[in-house]
């Protein structure tokens, strides 16, 4: 059955409810938001984020933030959006998933309206209505009124991307030549680190952060270059200049949060000159014992380490150097291993063993 086939038979069920426990049968339809996004997921037969049986509203912001766009003019019917709390409550909302369901007309001066399908408290269950979203000039969306009633304006991070788009995977964040779904068992609590990503980092095909999402699909990643300071108390810095690892994990055992920049080397140095509340943290400096794993980038020294390698040295999760390899292994392959062999052999990081076991 297809996507509207599928819309048009539960909008027309004689019984919509709102309920965290979500159903569906011949006559009622139970769910709340992200009930409503797994019972379509499944009906559908796609694969749910993170492989979670029941994700959340922050799980399908933390994919759509990986393949989405978060820009007004490619809103289009059928798009998954989401938005999250950056302050995870440890029972109910997370924050909302629906899905759209026409094109965005302009209201206002950087105002729209905008048709969508979603499950409420408020309407009692599955509804098809308006909301209005708020842009900034260049068409970013940054903000939403998710009920036209109200005045408030919730002002949040939005993305969305097509539930029928088959080049990335929503299960995993990742491209589908790639796909790394079924090889890592989330961990579902919120670590005690926070990124700031630079925004051109999350186009790149080899981006980590979509492999750190894969093992801590509730991680909070910014993006920008200038960030409002975070309000949360014990804030450290990851970047060179302070204690060593092993005090940096002591940190986190302590509820310490940590700052991870996800950038390159000059973009991240960028990122502290322009955020003034950063410059004066203590910082946390990684102090590695082989030479990064990340086979597919060029290391400027012995002890420079991707993104991914930081956060699991942070974590003291060995499970993550193994998702890594994985995904250099699966990288590699689409690549073809001649080539591989012929473009990075003078990188600092080179293995000629191409599952990144051993370094020449």
């Amino acid at each position: 059955m297809s996507l509207n086939q599928t819309l048009d038979m539960w909008l027309a069920l004689p019984e919509r409810k709102f309920s965290r426990k979500c159903f569906r049968n011949s006559t009622t339809i139970a769910c709340d938001c992200s009930g409503f996004m797994t019972l379509l997921f499944n009906a559908l037969g796609k694969s749910t984020p993170y492989q979670l049986d029941r994700p959340k509203a922050v799980h399908y912001y933390s994919i759509l933030q990986e393949i989405g766009s978060n820009h007004v003019d490619r809103l289009e019917r059928g798009n998954v959006l989401a938005w999250r709390k950056e302050r995870l409550p440890k029972s109910g909302d997370t924050g909302h998933v629906l899905l759209v369901a026409g094109k965005a007309i302009q209201s206002g001066d950087k105002r729209y309206l905008l048709p969508v399908i979603d499950a409420t408290k408020r309407r009692n269950g599955l509804s098809q209505r308006e909301v209005e979203v708020h842009t900034d000039d260049r068409g970013k969306l940054t903000g939403i009124r998710l009920h036209l009633g109200d005045s408030k304006v919730k002002r949040t991070p939005i993305y969305h991307h097509a539930i029928s788009d088959s080049r990335s995977c929503f299960g995993c964040g990742l491209p589908t030549r790639v796909c790394g779904c079924g090889t890592i068992d989330a961990v579902l609590d919120a670590p005690p680190v926070i990124i700031l990503r630079h925004p051109t980092e999350r186009k790149r095909t080899l981006s980590t952060v979509s492999l750190i999402k894969q093992r801590y699909p509730a991680v909070l990643v910014k993006e920008g270059e200038i960030f409002s300071p975070l309000r949360l108390p014990n804030l450290a810095l990851m970047f060179p200049g302070g204690k060593l690892q092993q005090e940096c994990e002591q940190s986190a055992e302590d509820s310490a949060t940590l700052i991870l920049i996800d950038a390159t080397w000059r973009k991240a140095k960028k990122i502290l000159h322009l955020n003034s509340w950063l410059q004066v943290l203590p910082r946390v400096e990684l102090s590695p014992d082989k030479v990064s794993d990340y086979l597919l980038r060029k290391v400027s020294k012995p002890k420079t380490l991707s993104s991914i390698e930081a956060f699991a040295a942070v974590m003291n999760d060995k499970t993550m150097e193994g998702l890594l390899r994985a995904f250099m292994e699966r990288q590699i392959a689409v690549m073809g291993e001649s080539i591989y062999l012929k473009n990075y052999r003078h990188y600092l990081n080179f293995s000629d063993d191409t599952s990144g076991r051993s370094h020449n």
